[in-house]
């Protein structure tokens, strides 16, 4: 699997699961995906593109493979932002290993205690699918629906100095119906953060950048460009906390806003 060949300047930014990767895999959804593969691959000289996922890297690869995906982008954003990667010509992933680099070392200690401060207010937090994969956040499902103990969970991360991503769950991606996703992450890290990131690095505009999401977790991505959209198929939570929604779904609706 190779990279998109050319590299422009306008950096456009996809959440995966349920945004790029449709979890169903139906034949017309698989068939917009590739009318976009085509049509990035086609104006590769205008843009520059990124997938910024809460997947793993292990997760991710089983989805590209599922999907049978043509192409990789630019770069790539997984486990919420916190692992940053430049692909090259052959399609090979190089870690960005001065992005982690700001973020604490006891930052799985800081975590446990945040857990363990959960566990003693009998809030309970359950671990997720994957849960481990990755150095830099460990994930969780709220299974209730109560906003006090939301709030204790994010006061405790603020005093442990890390930052926590909590939205409600999306049963089309395999999620729980009715709980909340926890993600624990180090400050500095996250979508909208690895976004401004390379946007910093690379020199590409935030004033001319797009990005794409359906879940709660992308709110703050599509806030730090300007062209910001929740797609259709999006969750009723993204689609209250933001303005710009698609008229079609999954990658119908990226073609949609694209093409014009």
């Amino acid at each position: 699997m190779k990279r998109f060949s050319k590299e422009g300047k306008t950096l456009i930014c996809f959440d995966f699961d349920e945004t790029y990767f449709p979890h169903q895999c139906t034949e017309e959804q698989l068939r917009h995906v590739r009318s976009l593969e085509d049509f990035l691959e086609e104006h590769g000289a205008d843009f520059s593109t990124m997938w910024v996922t809460g997947s793993s890297v292990n997760a991710l690869q089983e989805k590209v493979r599922k999907a049978n995906l043509r192409y990789f982008p630019h770069r790539i954003a997984s486990s919420l932002g916190t692992e940053l990667y430049y692909v090259n010509h052959r399609g090979e992933w190089v870690l960005d290993e001065a992005f982690a680099q700001r973020f604490p070392v006891d930052f799985l200690d800081r975590v446990n205690r945040v857990v363990k401060a959960c566990a003693y207010d009998q809030i309970p937090l359950e671990p997720q699918p994957g849960f481990g994969d990755s150095r830099w956040i460990r994930s969780y499902y709220f299974l209730e629906d109560n906003l006090t103990s939301i709030e204790k969970i994010s006061q405790y991360a603020r005093d442990e100095g890390i930052a926590v991503n909590i939205s409600k769950c999306n049963p089309q991606a395999g999620d729980p119906e009715g709980a909340y996703d926890i993600d624990f992450i180090p400050n500095g890290s996250g979508k909208a953060e690895s976004i401004a990131y390379v946007s910093e690095q690379f020199d590409f505009s935030l004033a001319h950048a797009f990005a794409f999401g359906d879940s709660g977790n992308d709110i703050e991505m599509l806030r730090i460009v300007e062209h910001g959209y929740v797609l259709q198929n999006g969750t009723p939570q993204a689609k209250e906390s933001h303005p710009r929604v698609t008229e079609q779904a999954y990658a119908a609706g990226i073609l949609e806003v694209l093409k014009k």
